[in-house]
C-alpha cells in the first residue's frame, strides 16, 4: 500500500510533465518493464512459465480489468485532475466495490455494518471532491475515469479467485505482459507523435522506473500474495491506507496543500471503508 500510494505521485509527475508523457504509453512501458523483470526472475530460478490452456481465458480477462481498464482510468483521470490525493481517495473505495461484486458473484452477504460503511464513503468522497459552495475542485471527467479504475479493480479481485493455484509472481508477470499487449494498438493509433516528443531525462526516467519495478512488479506481487493468505476482502481493506500515504507524501513533497474539509473527507472515507470490512 505504501508503493501503491506513492504511485499516484509518480504517475502525476509523468502525465503532468512538459511535454506530458502519453498515458497509454506510460502504461505500456511500465507493464513491459515489470513483466520482463518478473519473467527473468522466473527463468533464472528455474520456475515454470507455462499456464494451463483452460486458464488462458482467465488471464486474458484478469489483464483486461487490470492493468488495461484500470490504467486507462487512472492515468487519464490523474492527467485531467492533476491531483494525486483526490485520485487516491476515490480509489480507496475499491474495497466497497469489491464487497458488492463478491455479493453478486459469490453470494457473500454483507452485514448491516458493511452497508453503513458503504454509505459513509459517499459524503467522504464528496468532501474531498467539492469546495464549500458545492463546486467541483477538479473536472468531472477526471473523477469519472478514476471511478472506472476503482470498478475495474473489483472485477480483478473476482477473477483472481480462478487463478489461486498459480504463484503470485507468475500471475503478475502474465497480467503485465498481456496488459502491455492490450495497450499497443492504442499507442500506435493515438500516441506515436506524442511519444516521440517526450524528453527522456532523469525527471522522466526516475518515476517511470519506480512505477515499473516497485509498483507493477513488487507491489502487485505482494498484493496477490496477501490475497492468497488473508482473502480478497481483508487484503483490500488495507487500501484505506492509500489516500493517507498519497496525501502525506504529496504534502511533504510540496505538491499539494490540504484543506481541513479535505482532511475530514479522507478520514470519513477511511472510516467508511473500514466499517464496510467488519464482520
Amino acid at each position: 500500500m505504501l508503493l501503491f500510494g506513492m504511485s499516484f505521485v509518480w504517475t502525476t509527475d509523468l502525465v503532468g510533465s512538459t511535454p506530458p508523457f502519453p498515458p497509454q504509453s506510460l502504461s505500456m512501458f511500465r507493464m513491459c518493464i515489470g513483466s520482463a523483470i518478473l519473467f527473468l526472475f522466473l527463468v533464472t530460478t528455474r520456475r515454470s512459465v507455462r499456464i494451463a490452456k483452460a486458464d488462458r481465458k482467465w488471464f486474458l480477462l484478469l489483464a483486461l480489468f487490470e492493468p488495461f481498464i484500470y490504467f486507462l482510468g487512472e492515468n487519464n483521470g490523474l492527467r485531467i485532475t492533476q491531483s494525486p490525493s483526490i485520485g487516491a481517495v476515490i480509489l480507496a473505495t475499491v474495497p466497497v466495490f469489491t464487497m458488492l461484486a463478491c455479493f453478486y458473484m459469490f453470494r457473500e452477504r454483507p452485514t448491516w455494518m458493511n452497508i453503513v460503511g458503504v454509505l459513509c464513503t459517499i459524503p467522504g468522497v464528496g468532501l474531498v471532491m467539492f469546495t464549500g459552495d458545492f463546486t467541483l475542485k477538479v473536472p468531472l471527467s477526471g473523477i469519472l475515469l478514476l471511478f472506472v479504475a476503482s470498478l475495474s479493480t473489483a472485477g480483478y479481485a473476482v477473477v483472481i479467485r480462478k487463478l489461486h493455484h498459480y504463484s503470485a509472481i507468475k500471475i503478475v508477470a502474465f497480467q503485465n505482459l498481456i496488459g502491455a499487449l492490450y495497450f499497443v494498438p492504442l499507442v500506435l493509433a493515438f500516441e506515436r507523435d506524442a511519444l516521440s516528443s517526450v524528453a527522456w531525462n532523469w525527471q522522466v526516467a526516475y518515476p517511470l522506473a519506480m512505477l515499473s519495478v516497485c509498483v507493477s512488479g513488487v507491489a502487485f506481487v505482494l498484493f496477490v500474495t496477501s490475497i492468497k493468505h488473508i482473502g480478497i476482502t481483508q487484503a483490500n481493506m488495507f487500501s484505506a491506507l492509500i489516500p493517507i500515504i498519497t496525501t502525506v507524501a504529496a504534502f511533504l513533497m510540496g505538491r499539494e496543500t490540504m484543506s481541513l474539509q479535505q482532511i475530514i473527507g479522507v478520514g470519513v472515507v477511511i472510516f467508511g471503508v473500514m466499517l464496510s470490512q467488519k464482520k
